[in-house]
């Protein structure tokens, strides 16, 4: 409702003390925006910064999203690089006084408004249909909830009882921007934003409608990273020009796939090479660093030609700019009804649809850095919002909301080259591209025919890498009904709200994870060729690793229930303190169709009968299909793997979670001192307030974690092998066969027989304990606020928090890297990097007197040679085969193949900490100005900063390190100057009247950058969703200017890789990378039409001074000569006209 008095205005979520009498209006007479209304808040301690719509039309947004606006307030943090599932500086995901990206509250009108997948902001309406939003970043009250961030509520725009609108165009083109930094052209770039709003009267003082439509089609040339791709003289297999090849050739296997490739014995043999066999050594074969192209995989070189291409930017370095397609129409209604005058109807719609054609993977971490393998998304996002406002009398007053929101992404809508796996190659026959004719399992076989197939993700540490997206497809439907209803009542001094917030989760995807396999090479495998890159590895086919997932579809179903009661008690009148309760009820989500899995050491599935399938070659082994717990073939039954049914085991895996109560207090207090020095220090009775809280806040859980348990067995599997063959990786290097799961979907009716046997190692991505706490933060705040003229505030203070419970990803069966080590003491055996899952025979007494070789699993601990007795070892995991005993031998799995390889869980393990100063100084707009001003002095620390983070699974303590968003510094300033008109009255007015000035400066110290490894020298092969190594720190780390050390941000040389089987010393994160100075600007022309229309130019220029502001620095040590090289910047200066018709 607005009011009668002059020049007040009251923001959504914000207290206003007017000392004056109102009397009620209409209640679509329109606000006069003024100067009158107290800027000092005297009675809530809730913290954050109302925008209203001159700081969302008229301030430059390079992506003309008001989420944007969000960190020009203090204590917020874009999250580059801390999260796998979003870009830089994406608008809206933000980190709130050290929260999580994904722990902020998105609200349009008051529904929600954030995807379920990740809870990013999905619902954003255009800037021209905005009203005003508000961020309440800390300590909201008790009727807010469901995250432990922040709070963002956006209102859009209501008709009146005048008819009035708007109409513009906005508008980009190559030739009005500068060329960036890393760019070996100037991109192609080519952006039309057009669109327009019409709002009025439909029964004049009683109905009211407003409509927009905006529309936005985008070519932009994206630049890659600089990608080292082999010379003509390599892809012939000529390596001369590099030092002697330093390995040596192991596995007979791998001396005899060479041999059996035709001509590549006798090339060998021409070349003066000694004979393939295995204990021989690379610089023998292939004297000179020559490899015959007989000797090639054929399948390598098929790709390499195809997809690879020859260097363009000096050297072997590659750049392409290949351009992003975007389509994006947006649809908004809002009616609003007068019922009475104390009852108010409002209905919102909102739609829009996208497509979004990317050159590169949309998941970079596991996508390709050559052009051709771009990700394609359809999505569609929709919201009913249906609200009552009922006045009930002068002091009782009732809110309730209905809404509906609707998310659908149809991603990657097809692998780029489709086809099956098999029509990968060119020019190599289909029964032998990633296949066998004589053994087609040993290939690649996902079984899901042509729209989801394609060629696999093939990728050189520190080189190129192609393939598609190993992330693969996540088609999904999210549909959300929420219902909300509050009572505010004023008893007295008292000012009571109590109310229940219910939400109904409904979310269904169909996950086509790595369904086409994943190549990586790494080095320092037991047939790595020993040269300074992996080219020769990839010629030979010889990668490091091979990973497999399946895809299946997971039926979500979840309930938020929120009940509150809060009370601001007006102790004096200069005193208020604040108190309430709310009490979060978030079940565990579950998969309606039970296809979820969790893992519970001893505890044998019921629901599934494990027997051998007629064509499983353990069959024979045994004699036998019965492979239960106690049956013939026990030794490869999944013993701790159980589904919800199973006894213990609820239908969300973990039990829901009844004690998250979240009390919330605030204390206001207002200086009434009227003279002394004192006065003048708080500028009288209400001019100055001190303002303090705590709170808890507890947090949900988005739906990308139980994406994480989709197509795992027995409805689907995930299969991770080291020292594979590229064309066969389901055969080893060292002669293991590694069972083929992998035929299309996997959906066993209840009760049915299942062959666990074909999914080993069982590797899972997910998993809950048994009882699951809710993650929390506790925030506080004592902050001052002193008005420094009618229009002017300031505002500073400490503001703090810290969280608890946070989930990250445990590998709760990481590799011993103790027995590992032991294996190499003993004569005959060898163990190293990735050897995790591998199968170990030590003969009798062949342990050396004196050696004790520690064991990760059976009846005793250890054993000291001479062993009397030969030793088992099916994987070297905790859990790695559960029935075996490795001194006799018995329960172990006949085939070297272990039941479990990793298996992680979403375990609240982390927590984090927050503490800052933050200033800020507002102006509202008066005398043709407004302004405001942000710093914020922070440090902010945990021990992973999304879930996605891998602990260190033996000590997950050990990963507490600078939070990826921390930023010591920041300072923002955005301004709107409208200058002063010169008031003449001739046709000069026109030239010399209605300019007007904005923009938005920032200036940022760097983000911390991620150490990793990838090189498993730590033996416990726990690769996740990230790298999990942590190499040495052997000197301090020095910042270098990248345009001076070619393109190195730090030295390399600090970080070594550590020991094997040490865990090296460096922190999580180190601090820092490239800050950021930024100036945003933009000039504005208004030219009146008639009385109340008016045409406006504008010019806008992003980075304005063309200023290279490099990203973070690549972190992994695995990279070779990539490590501590920056590869990309922020954009280079953008140009945008815009002409805007406002009637």
């Amino acid at each position: 409702i607005d009011f009668q008095a002059h020049d007040v205005r009251a923001n959504i979520g914000k207290v206003v003390r007017l000392d004056i009498s109102l009397g009620v209006k209409d209640s679509h007479v329109a606000s006069t925006r003024g100067a009158s209304a107290p800027m000092v808040e005297t009675s809530n301690t809730q913290l954050g910064v109302v925008m209203d719509d001159i700081s969302v039309t008229h301030l430059p947004l390079k992506s003309r999203d008001a989420f944007e606006l969000l960190q020009l307030q203090p204590g917020v943090q874009s999250t580059l690089g801390a999260d796998l599932f979003f870009g830089s500086d994406q608008p809206g995901v933000v980190s709130v006084n050290g929260g999580r990206a994904r722990s902020n509250n998105y609200n349009v009108n008051g529904g929600p408004s954030g995807d379920q997948f990740v809870n990013a902001p999905s619902i954003q309406p255009s800037a021209d249909s905005i009203a005003d939003f508000r961020v309440i970043s800390h300590n909201y009250d008790a009727d807010l909830g469901r995250n432990s961030g922040s709070v963002l509520n956006v209102i859009t725009k209501s008709g009146s009882d005048a008819l009035h609108g708007s109409a513009y165009e906005y508008f980009r083109n190559t030739a009005l921007n500068a060329k960036g930094y890393f760019d070996p052209g100037k991109p192609d770039f080519k952006q039309n934003e057009f669109g327009g709003t019409l709002g009025g009267p439909i029964r004049h003082g009683k109905t009211f409608f407003f409509t927009s439509y905006e529309g936005r089609r985008l070519r932009d040339g994206i630049t890659s990273d600089s990608v080292s791709v082999p010379t003509l003289q390599e892809r012939a297999g000529d390596f001369s020009s590099g030092q002697p090849f330093t390995g040596v050739l192991q596995d007979a296997t791998v001396a005899t796939a060479l041999n059996n490739r035709p001509g590549c014995a006798a090339a060998v043999n021409a070349l003066g090479g000694a004979p393939v066999a295995a204990g021989t050594a690379y610089s023998g074969i292939f004297p000179g660093n020559i490899i015959p192209p007989e000797c090639f995989d054929q399948t390598a070189a098929d790709l390499m030609t195809q997809f690879v291409p020859l260097s363009n930017f000096g050297g072997q370095a590659y750049r392409a700019v290949p351009d992003a397609k975007v389509r994006q129409d947006q649809i908004t209604s809002r009616l609003d009804h007068n019922v009475t005058s104390q009852q108010q109807l409002s209905f919102y719609y909102y739609g829009t649809d996208i497509f979004d054609g990317e050159p590169f993977a949309r998941f970079q971490a596991v996508g390709a850095n050559l052009p051709g393998f771009g990700g394609r998304t359809r999505e569609r996002f929709q919201q009913l919002n249906l609200s009552h406002n009922w006045m009930i009398n002068a002091k009782t007053t009732n809110e309730s909301r209905f809404v509906y929101y609707r998310g659908g992404q149809g991603q990657f809508l097809s692998p780029t080259h489709t086809g099956l796996v098999q029509d990968s190659c060119a020019t190599v026959p289909a029964d032998q591209c990633f296949s066998d004719s004589g053994s087609p399992r040993l290939g690649i076989t996902p079984g899901y025919g042509p729209n989801y197939e394609g060629v696999p993700f093939i990728s050189l540490a520190g080189g190129f890498s192609i393939g598609n997206n190993a992330n693969g497809s996540f088609a999904q439907t999210g549909n959300v009904y929420h219902g909300f209803d509050s009572l505010s009542k004023i008893i007295g001094k008292h000012s009571i709200k109590f109310g229940a917030d219910l939400r109904n989760q409904r979310f269904h995807q169909t996950y086509f994870f790595n369904i086409n396999g994943n190549f990586q090479f790494s080095g320092g495998g037991p047939n790595d060729v020993g040269f300074a890159d992996l080219v020769p590895n990839y010629l030979l086919g010889v990668p490091d690793t091979y990973s497999q997932g399946a895809a299946n579809g997971v039926d979500v179903r979840t309930t938020q229930l929120g009940l509150f009661a809060q009370d601001a008690w007006k102790l004096k009148n200069n005193l208020t303190v604040y108190y309430g309760l709310r009490w979060e009820l978030n079940t565990p989500q579950a998969d309606a169709g039970k296809k979820i899995q969790a893992f519970r050491p001893g505890q044998a599935t019921a629901i599934y009968r494990c027997e051998l399938s007629s064509s499983d070659p353990l069959l024979a082994t045994f004699g036998s299909s019965d492979c239960s717990p106690t049956g013939p073939a026990a030794s490869v039954f999944p013993l701790g793997l159980v589904l919800p049914g199973d006894p213990g085991v609820p239908k969300g895996l973990t039990k829901d979670y009844l004690r998250s109560f979240a009390p919330r207090l605030g204390l206001a207090w207002s200086p009434n001192w009227s003279e002394g020095w004192l006065a003048k220090l708080s500028g009288g009775p209400g001019k100055s307030s001190v303002r303090m809280g705590w709170g808890m806040f507890y947090d949900s859980n988005e739906e990308l974690m139980l994406a994480s348990f989709a197509a795992q067995p027995p409805f689907g599997g995930s299969t991770f092998i080291s020292n594979v063959f590229l064309n066969t990786p389901f055969l080893a290097q060292n002669g293991t066969v590694t069972p083929n799961p992998f035929n299309g979907f996997a959906n066993p009716a209840a009760g049915s027989t299942v062959d666990f046997a074909l999914f080993r190692p069982i590797l899972l991505f997910g998993n809950f304990p048994e009882t699951l706490r809710s993650q929390y933060a506790e925030q506080y705040h004592v902050t001052i606020q002193r008005e420094l003229s009618r229009d002017m505030l300031l505002q500073f203070g400490y503001v703090g928090s810290q969280g608890h419970r946070l989930l990250a990803s445990l590998d709760q069966n990481y590799g011993n890297a103790q027995t590992c080590l032991d294996l190499n003491q003993i004569p005959g055996m060898s163990c190293g990097p990735f050897g995790e899952d591998g199968a170990y025979s030590i003969p009798a007494n062949a342990i050396p007197a004196g050696v004790k070789l520690h064991l990760p699993y059976g009846s005793v601990p250890s054993v000291t040679g001479p062993n009397p007795n030969p030793i088992t070892l099916v994987g070297l995991r905790r859990y790695s085969s559960p029935l075996c005993e490795p001194t006799t031998g018995q329960g172990c799995p006949p085939d070297g193949v272990p039941v479990f390889s990793s298996l992680f869980a979403m375990a609240p393990v982390a927590n984090s900490s927050y503490n800052s100063f933050q200033a800020q100084v507002s102006k509202r707009f008066s005398h043709g100005l407004q302004l405001l001003a942000s710093y914020t002095w922070s440090k902010s620390m945990d021990g992973a900063s999304s879930f996605e983070n891998s602990v260190n699974p033996i000590d997950p303590s050990r990963s507490r390190s600078l939070s990826l968003f921390d930023a010591r510094h920041r300072f923002v300033l955005s301004q709107y100057w409208r200058v002063p008109d010169w008031k003449v009255s001739n046709w000069t007015a026109h030239l010399i009247d209605g300019w007007a000035v904005s923009g938005i400066t920032t200036l940022q110290s760097g983000f911390p950058i991620r150490i990793t490894s990838s090189s498993d020298l730590e033996l416990m092969g726990s690769l996740d969703f990230e790298a999990p190594g942590e190499p040495n720190q052997v000197a301090p780390f020095h910042r270098l200017d990248p345009r001076k050390s070619g393109g190195y941000y730090f030295d390399p040389a600090s970080f070594t890789d550590g020991p094997l089987g040490q865990i090296g010393n460096s922190p999580r994160a180190v601090c820092c990378g490239p800050g950021i100075v930024n100036f945003d600007f933009a000039i504005h022309k208004t030219i009146p039409v008639k009385e109340s229309t008016s045409l406006e130019l504008r010019t806008e220029f992003f980075n304005l001074f063309n200023h290279t502001q490099f990203l973070t620095p690549i972190g992994n040590i695995t990279g070779g000569p990539t490590f501590g090289q920056v590869q990309r910047a922020r954009d280079p200066r953008l140009v945008q006209l815009a002409l805007r018709l406002t009637f």
